[in-house]
This record gives C-alpha cells, sequence and structure tokens, in this order.
C-alpha cells in the first residue's frame, strides 16, 4: 500500500493534504481492476463515488444525438479525452458536489486498469472530523473544477466560431 499511498500524494486533488489524511482515505478506499473494454461508469446513471486511475488509460465518452436525413435520431458516442494512470488522473469528482449526482460522461477501460474507488460520504467524514483536509481538498477540487469549465469554455468558443463560418457559407 506504500506505493499507493506514494501515488496519491502526487494527485491534485491532495496536493497539500496530510499524510495521515491520505493514509485514512487509502484505508476507506475499494481498489479494484478493470479488464480493457469494461464500462466503469455510465453517462446518465447516479454515481456518489471518486475515481483514481492508479495504472492504465480510460476513454471518456459523451453521448451526442445526431439527426438523420428522415429526421430520424441517433444516439453517438463522442471521445472526449484519454486519461492516463502515469499522469495521476481521477474522474467522478464532481458527484462529490452533491448528492448522488448524475454521471456527465461514460468512463471506459481503454486498457487494463487499477482503479481506487472513493466513495463520497468517506470523503464527507474527513471534512467533519478535520477541517484543515476538508478546506484543503475543495480548494484542490475548486481550482480543477475551474480550469476544466475554463477549457470546456475554450472549446465551446471554437465550436461556436467554426459553426459561424460554416453556416455564413
Amino acid at each position: 500500500m506504500e506505493d499507493k499511498l506514494q501515488f496519491l500524494q502526487k494527485v491534485y486533488l491532495f496536493k497539500d493534504i496530510p499524510e495521515s489524511c491520505i493514509r485514512e482515505l487509502l484505508k476507506a478506499m475499494r481498489i479494484e481492476g478493470y479488464p480493457k473494454g469494461e464500462e466503469i461508469i455510465r453517462e446518465g446513471e447516479l454515481g456518489d463515488s471518486l475515481f483514481i486511475l492508479f495504472e492504465g488509460t480510460v476513454s471518456v465518452t459523451k453521448k451526442l444525438t445526431l439527426f438523420a436525413d428522415n429526421q430520424g435520431k441517433s444516439r453517438v458516442d463522442k471521445a472526449l479525452i484519454r486519461l492516463k494512470g502515469s499522469d495521476y488522473a481521477f474522474f467522478g469528482e464532481m458527484s462529490l458536489c452533491g448528492e448522488a449526482e448524475e454521471r456527465s460522461a461514460t468512463v471506459k477501460a481503454a486498457t487494463d486498469c487499477v482503479l481506487g474507488e472513493l466513495a463520497a460520504e468517506d470523503i464527507y467524514r474527513m471534512v467533519e472530523e478535520k477541517q484543515d483536509f476538508g478546506r484543503k481538498f475543495y480548494q484542490n477540487l475548486a481550482k480543477v473544477l475551474a480550469d476544466r469549465l475554463r477549457k470546456a469554455n475554450r472549446d465551446i468558443l471554437k465550436l461556436t466560431t467554426v459553426l459561424t463560418l460554416a453556416l455564413e457559407e
């Protein structure tokens, strides 16, 4: 478990969090392997846990609704990003911002993976017991969510620009 502890200390969510707190979370964490191709979380399902990607690569996809020529609708998965364990990646963090939140995307193992799943209730318990942990953890989470929102805003602006140019032709 020492290797997992050292890994978690490099995950941005746990930046500047005392080792004793990370050890407690590691004890509560469920560590499991997922074979290539297995769905880890599914868009639209309720979720209340955060995942840390220790090993492997996952793909994050979102459902898109397309309109066919006959005005029928079809739904396809659009790949958004690939996350690697070597990047100290995590996902499912939005489930920590409310109770049993809907998953915003589907995450599937692109390779064999090892993941740690941390229940929101374990985070909430630590926040109640150790307010310094809670302050720092949610500060880190807020920075991650803000960075991801900024990126999404840039992507929306790019897409809007392309669509505007395409419609003007």
